[in-house]
């Protein structure tokens, strides 16, 4: 029993193998973290806008630097060639309607607008008979003075032309546009000589719109040889200087030398001026109650835009309207979107309202949308 007890006595343990353990205390939770708020959505960025089409932008750009015969001729090539026009095809062919407008060719118009309503199957816009103004002579926006001739350059032109000089005496600059001329003679051919000659005499800056056309005209007329319309040969020199052809000028010269038996006129190539660098006194326009755009607006400086600032001073959103501007050269557009990027960044917000299909065309073209809303004519 002893060794029994002994063998009882024994402890095979270690210390405190039986010995109760307090469990141990779970790890302590970490505290929820409030959810992060859910990022706010970015908006999608606006749609790109295509970018117009090649044609679309060399002709508006022509047009807006006086040369409405080459931008006919572009488009004309471009819808007749099929040249892809993308989603400006309608554009296109509005801007076509009216340069024909503008050169006088009704004919052209209606033929036009013909193929237009079969082509589209919708109306076609309507020749405006008010736009068949006579000669006419009248200062543009900018103190410029414009001059425009359309049918037959005769004597008829005295009267215009007078009124030209009167305009001249105040004007930085004067631009005749000839491309709506459809016929001349020697009398014409002379009174607008003299109205060249006294401008040269005064020193006033001159330029025509479309020389090429007028000469194309007296080209026709004028026979080597026939000693007749010594003026009208005198003129064809005078338009090829305009236009810088000096190949033409020395041909006519030639040809002006075998049938009059005298000196031709030497070149001299008017100054490689543009309207774009006349430099003229700008003349505020006056503080209306409504701000318009109208009329020729060759190399127009800030100061013509001081009315709208004295509008925009108590309006956040304005609307220009310019349902009479017949055009706007880079000079102007360049002067008008500075003024307009101060009244974006001012937080105004304005709209150009009735433009023209070519000038919203050639506004767009340099970026016009990033400042302005236009809002072209329905086609």
């Amino acid at each position: 029993m002893a060794d029994e007890d002994d063998l009882m006595d024994l402890d095979f343990t270690v210390p405190g193998a039986f010995e109760s353990k307090p469990e141990p205390e779970p790890a302590p939770v970490p505290a929820a973290e409030s959810p992060a708020p859910p990022p706010e959505p970015v908006p999608p960025p606006p749609p790109a806008r295509p970018p117009l089409p090649p044609a679309l932008v060399e002709a508006a750009t022509m047009y807006a630097s006086g040369k409405e015969l080459d931008a006919m001729r572009r488009l004309e090539a471009a819808i007749k060639s099929n040249e892809n026009l993308g989603d400006s095809t309608i554009r296109a062919w509005a801007c076509l309607f009216e340069l024909l407008q503008v050169l006088g060719r009704q004919p052209a118009f209606d033929a036009l607008a013909l193929t237009f309503a079969r082509r589209f199957e919708k109306s076609p816009p309507a020749w405006s008979a008010s736009a068949d103004d006579d000669n006419v002579a009248a200062e543009t926006t900018g103190g410029r003075a414009h001059v425009s001739l359309s049918g037959v350059l005769n004597v008829g032109v005295g009267e215009v032309l007078k009124q030209a000089m009167k305009l001249a005496a105040t004007s930085s600059l004067v631009r005749m546009d000839v491309s709506k001329l459809t016929d001349a003679d020697n009398n014409g051919a002379t009174l607008l000589m003299r109205g060249i000659a006294a401008l040269k005499r005064a020193k006033k800056e001159f330029v025509f719109g479309s020389p090429e056309h007028l000469a194309e005209i007296l080209e026709k007329k004028l026979v080597v040889g026939e000693r007749t319309d010594q003026e009208m040969w005198l003129l064809l020199l005078e338009l090829h200087q305009q236009a810088f052809h000096q190949e033409a000028f020395e041909e006519a010269a030639v040809n002006y030398a075998i049938t009059f038996e005298v000196s031709p006129p030497s070149w001299e190539a008017p100054p490689q001026h543009s309207e774009d660098a006349a430099k003229a006194p700008d003349k505020p326009l006056p503080h209306p109650e409504t701000f318009a755009l109208a009329g020729q607006m060759l190399g127009v400086g800030a100061a013509n835009y001081s009315a709208l600032d004295a509008l925009l001073k108590s309006r956040e959103e304005f609307d220009i309207d310019t349902r009479k501007l017949a055009r706007i050269d880079a000079t102007a557009a360049k002067e008008l979107q500075g003024v307009l990027n101060r009244f974006k960044a001012a937080g105004k917000r304005l709209r150009l309202v009735g433009l023209s299909t070519l000038v919203a065309v050639y506004l767009e073209s340099l970026g016009f949308f990033d400042v302005v809303e236009l809002k072209p004519r329905a086609i």
